[in-house]
């Protein structure tokens, strides 16, 4: 990748911009974890560590951003995350709550997380806009890059649930 910016300032960036969203949106406790990479491989969605959480499925969202650097935002959540965090967020009651309500909580923190992202990336000189947010739901999903591009995950603890922050950004 032929960015005049350092990855680890990238990086950086990217896990300041999920810890700023959580915690203004919905007061939550977040950590960050660590970080590993993915670049020319298939990275398969982040296995659900029943220890920590025993949802049965994910929920996975994202949102892209193109101009000067490209590249894609990836939230990956077990579905007790989501529920609890839309539960904060909306401050619905459990039966309130549905797939449906808990797919937007999830678009939309994604939309905030990739814009405050991408609004640290333009104030170095890398303006670019974002796509509208996919969310899907399911119990394992793969991302190819097929080496085109560069792939990171970011490892997060928020309220207690291990949550995941993919960023894809392709080559220059």
């Amino acid at each position: 990748m032929s960015l005049s910016v350092p990855l680890e300032k990238i990086h950086s960036y990217l896990s300041s911009a999920l810890i700023k969203v959580l915690e203004t949106m919905a007061q939550a406790d977040c950590a960050f974890i660590g970080q590993e990479s993915y670049a020319g491989k298939q990275a398969l969605s982040p296995e659900i560590n029943n220890a920590k959480d025993t949802s049965t499925r994910l929920f996975a969202s994202s949102v892209g951003f193109a101009g000067e650097i490209n590249g894609v935002c990836y939230l990956f959540m077990g579905d007790q995350f989501a529920y609890h965090i839309s539960k904060k967020i909306t401050s619905l009651d459990d039966e309130d709550l549905d797939d449906e309500t808990v797919r937007d909580v999830c678009g939309e923190l994604t939309n905030m997380f990739a814009g405050t992202f991408k609004n640290s990336l333009a104030d170095l000189g890398l303006p670019s806009t974002l796509t509208v947010p996919t969310v899907v739901q399911g119990k394992r999903m793969a991302i190819s890059t097929a080496g085109t591009a560069d792939q990171f995950r970011f490892s997060f603890e928020v309220d207690g649930f291990p949550i995941f922050a993919d960023l894809l950004l392709s080559d220059l």
